[in-house]
């Protein structure tokens, strides 16, 4: 089958190959209409188009090339996969309509992966759920320059740029359920993320007593909680993560069940909880920060910690 060419694409969006280019490759300063440039992408997506990245490169710095890297281990619980999966998807199928091509990688396996990948000329880096102490090792890989995002994750450095839930107002939103009852007699489960600066956010966000909160590691922690909290009697019980919640739902341990769902499929809960969803996609804030670093650097604000509501 012959390969697909700007010229094919040009004819079918009857447009210049010029025009063509120019969209496909990100070039700024082109007063090229948004239906225009959306109509060539949705074309090139039809017809299976495969940028030559060497050719591109020649002609510019960058390569069209993003690294995900996800921390993950063996013993990462159901619910984790399950979340992060959904933001790798949404976050990938943007990136490769806008003509990126993405390299994902698993790390938490040894540095010999990482060295592969930082041998790659990458136009920027995404890092999921990475612990404080391999982020370092983990940035220093790659080239001065290329923006390094950190997802689900806080890092101490005004140098990276950081995406998070805004876990703080979703829960104040969950606390004024009449379930809640001001919080009196409400307990917070929560998956235990590799950052750990994260799992403190989600805690102080609640505003509840430690012995209020379960942070949960494994499926077998998680059983024990269930059989705890179906003895404590809690008034309410709000769970982050729709897919940490289905146990819970199926066990009748909670009088009153409130989700956060994080993993973009809050259906999977039916009616057995209420759920108080984010407005924001995390994959779409993720992306136009990624965008905003690579073509308008100068729009970024000082504040590097950016919430998705």
């Amino acid at each position: 089958m012959r390969k697909t060419t700007l010229k094919d694409i040009a004819a079918r969006a009857n447009v210049s190959v010029a025009t063509v280019s120019y969209v496909l490759n990100r070039v700024a300063g082109q007063s090229i209409p948004p239906k225009t440039q959306e109509l060539i992408r949705q074309i090139a997506e039809e017809l299976h188009y495969v940028p030559n990245l060497a050719a591109r490169s020649l002609g510019s710095r960058r390569t069209g090339l993003v690294g995900l890297l996800i921390h993950s281990t063996p013993g990462d619980p159901f619910w984790r996969q399950q979340a992060q999966s959904a933001f790798i998807r949404s976050l990938e199928r943007r990136l490769t309509a806008a003509g990126y091509h993405v390299l994902l990688l698993s790390i938490g396996h040894g540095p010999a992966l990482l060295d592969i990948i930082a041998l790659r000329r990458l136009d920027a880096v995404l890092v999921v759920d990475m612990p404080e102490d391999a982020f370092y090792p983990v940035s220093r890989r790659f080239v001065e320059g290329v923006p390094l995002i950190v997802v689900d994750g806080l890092i101490d450095d005004p140098l990276f740029h950081q995406v998070v839930y805004d876990y703080r107002s979703a829960l104040a939103g969950v606390m004024q359920d009449e379930a809640c009852r001001n919080g009196q007699n409400v307990c917070l489960i929560a998956d235990s993320y590799h950052n750990t600066a994260l799992n403190r956010l989600v805690a102080d966000s609640s505003g509840l007593p430690s012995s209020n909160i379960y942070t949960i590691a494994d499926e077998r922690q998680l059983d024990a909680v269930i059989t705890e909290i179906r003895e404590a009697h809690w008034d309410a019980v709000v769970v982050i993560n729709e897919f940490l919640a289905c146990p819970v739902a199926a066990s009748d341990a909670a009088s009153s069940l409130l989700v956060i769902p994080t993993g973009d499929c809050p259906a999977i809960l039916g009616k057995a909880a209420k759920t108080y969803a984010f407005r924001e996609d995390k994959s779409e804030t993720a992306f136009k920060l990624l965008e905003t670093l690579l073509h308008h650097p100068e729009q970024i604000s000082a504040d590097n910690l950016h919430f998705v509501r």
